[in-house]
């Protein structure tokens, strides 16, 4: 393993690429054709780099990036990726003055992936392996963002879902004629029978609205329902899971384990959702998930296929992870070894990191357009501090690009 000295962080690079999702998603709350990635990459003075990204649904990656490149990154230059709870700890601190979660949680998410993927490659082992998982692959449950298929071609897609060896399946509902909704559940109801269904109003409901739906829906028997309000409104989350026979899913829009305990003190949840980008990346989801296994709740990662996949191998009775219809890096064509997803599983790379591999080539076409190089740190402060801390040469300080 690196020194700490040897494994101080030189170089930050930042690179913004908007990516076509195969087929648009449309929910309740929105309608989305892109994804936006921002990968960063944490160059260390051996010459070891780290791979992270953030993912935002289309719009925002800009502001991702930016705020990374001129905000963060320079915390970065000089400090060990031994370090890492404190950089960690430091960055989110950093990122109380522009306001911390949103946009912010997002930035700091893609260097602490880079970080973790840093530690993995410095010991020679998986992520996963670090964070105490020994499983080669996990569950998944088929979802797709699909509020604008007519029922018929709803159901011929749970069908190919269900060919393809799923066994667990998230429809979203909705919709303004509540009828509908009750219509599309029934059909997909009959075609899985009595396997696992999970419901995703995307905070569509208002709270009489919410109670109104779920009695409509509680016949079908179905796992959860996942954000029925505005995720902002805890007391009338906990008031309406106090009465709702449907247990309520959410936290995909909270952005730390402050916010989680808030839900979970308060019996608001029984499903809980974080998003590793959304909290500020893996080591923020580890402590949030802590906290909901001690409150005797059900994990249950939101999105996020690669990240969550090595977060729900470390986790005993981690609820199956969400396998997005176009969503994954493997769908939309932008990994040098895909993940392979079979059987209701998805396989785990063995590679020490992250073992996420982006063909750089087949993103080229959607890089973002800007390309713009600067200095991110005072050249003479790092060399000064190299010397102090018992550094090598006074190679010059890192840069970063968008």
């Amino acid at each position: 393993m690196a020194s700490s000295v040897d494994a101080r962080i030189a170089e930050v690079a930042v690179t913004l690429y908007r990516v076509p999702l195969p087929r648009p998603w449309v929910s309740a709350a929105y309608t989305i054709t892109h994804h936006e990635h921002t990968l960063v990459e944490l160059t260390l003075e051996n010459g070891l780099t780290g791979t992270g990204w953030s993912t935002t649904l289309g719009v925002a990656g800009a502001a991702v990036a930016a705020m990374i490149k001129s905000y963060l990154a320079p915390m970065c230059i000089g400090r060990s990726a031994h370090d890492h709870e404190a950089l960690w700890s430091d960055l989110w601190r950093h990122c109380h003055q522009p306001g911390s979660g949103g946009i912010s949680a997002i930035a700091v998410a893609g260097i602490d992936l880079a970080l973790w993927d840093l530690r993995g490659k410095l010991a020679g082992m998986p992520v996963r392996r670090l964070l105490g998982g020994g499983a080669d692959s996990v569950p998944v449950y088929a979802s797709a963002a699909n509020l604008n298929l007519a029922e018929h071609k709803l159901v011929e897609q749970t069908k190919q879902f269900l060919d393809a060896g799923n066994r667990l399946f998230k429809i979203k509902i909705g919709s303004e004629d509540a009828d509908q909704d009750v219509s599309r559940v029934a059909a997909v109801r009959n075609v899985i029978g009595s396997l696992p269904l999970m419901l995703d109003a995307n905070q569509r409901f208002k709270p009489g609205e919410a109670l109104r739906r779920i009695a409509m829906l509680e016949r079908f028997n179905p796992v959860w329902l996942e954000e029925p309000m505005l995720s902002e409104d805890i007391d009338n989350h906990a008031r309406l899971a106090a009465q709702s026979r449907i247990p309520i899913a959410l936290g995909e829009e909270l952005s730390s384990r402050y916010e989680f305990w808030r839900y979970i003190s308060s019996g608001a949840v029984s499903y809980v959702q974080p998003n590793v980008h959304k909290v500020g990346g893996i080591s923020e989801w580890m402590k949030i998930a802590h906290i909901g296994m001690g409150a005797n709740l059900t994990m249950a990662p939101q999105g996020a296929l690669e990240a969550s996949a090595i977060v729900a191998s470390a986790l005993p009775g981690c609820y199956p992870i969400e396998n997005i219809d176009s969503g994954s890096f493997t769908d939309q064509g932008i990994l040098e070894e895909p993940l392979r997803v079979e059987g209701g599983r998805v396989h785990l790379s063995p590679e020490p990191g992250l073992g996420v591999r982006f063909n750089r080539e087949a993103m080229e076409a959607y890089r973002a357009p800007s390309d713009l190089t600067v200095s991110i740190v005072d050249r003479q402060k790092y060399i000064n501090e190299k010397e102090r801390d018992g550094g090598g040469d006074s190679r010059p300080a890192g840069r970063s690009a968008v």
